[in-house]
């Protein structure tokens, strides 16, 4: 029952991660691109956190907007850095830049890995179980390879039915061994019936 719930559960999680990839920084009606320039950087403070003017141009005029960066990225950001504005085509005066972002963008990276992770998971435990899978009981899975000891008597079975057997190319699986040496017990029972 858990890879069936873990696959119900991860396919949200993925279409979640692709869809906020996909609309991540570029939202809300921001249906333009510009290429603007950072104007001004604020402090950095504790928490590596940085904000930043910047200005962009649509035709003939300029128009400008803050954003915000966490982590590393506020190192590299200096003014006159060139950054992908998006902004309202209707009012370029709504208007977002990459930057703004930047953290949402790592929470999606961290929804697919973690979408895809369950998923693989769930998939390996359907595999696991079916190639596991005991519907007779014996304690051995029916897709495992047949033990040494069936197909010895399969082998003493065909024998003792006075016909050929050759060895398999491919070993048979467990439950193929089971209902080869039922048929086999059957047919012997078969032929003592009538001597």
């Amino acid at each position: 029952m858990f890879p069936i719930i873990g696959i119900i559960v991860s396919l949200p999680i993925i279409a979640f991660g692709i869809f906020g990839f996909i609309y991540s920084g570029f939202t809300d009606g921001y249906d333009e691109r510009a290429i603007g320039e950072v104007t001004r950087i604020y402090p950095i403070d504790d928490n590596n956190y940085c904000a930043f003017s910047y200005t962009f141009k649509v035709g003939s005029e300029i128009y400008s907007g803050n954003g915000a960066e966490y982590g590393s990225n506020c190192s590299i950001l200096k003014v006159g850095t060139k950054i992908t504005v998006a902004y309202n085509s209707d009012d370029p005066q709504f208007n977002s830049s990459k930057y703004d972002k930047g953290a949402d963008l790592g929470m999606v990276f961290f929804f697919e890995i973690l979408g895809f992770g369950i998923l693989t998971a769930c998939i390996a435990r359907l595999y696991y179980i079916h190639r596991n899978l005991d519907t007779t009981g014996d304690g051995i899975g029916d897709n495992m390879p047949a033990t040494d000891e069936q197909m010895k008597t399969i082998e003493n079975g065909m024998r003792e039915l006075g016909q050929f057997y050759a060895i398999p190319k491919k070993r048979l699986s467990h439950e193929q061994a089971k209902q080869a040496i039922d048929n086999i017990n059957k047919q012997i029972a078969a032929m003592k019936k009538h001597r």
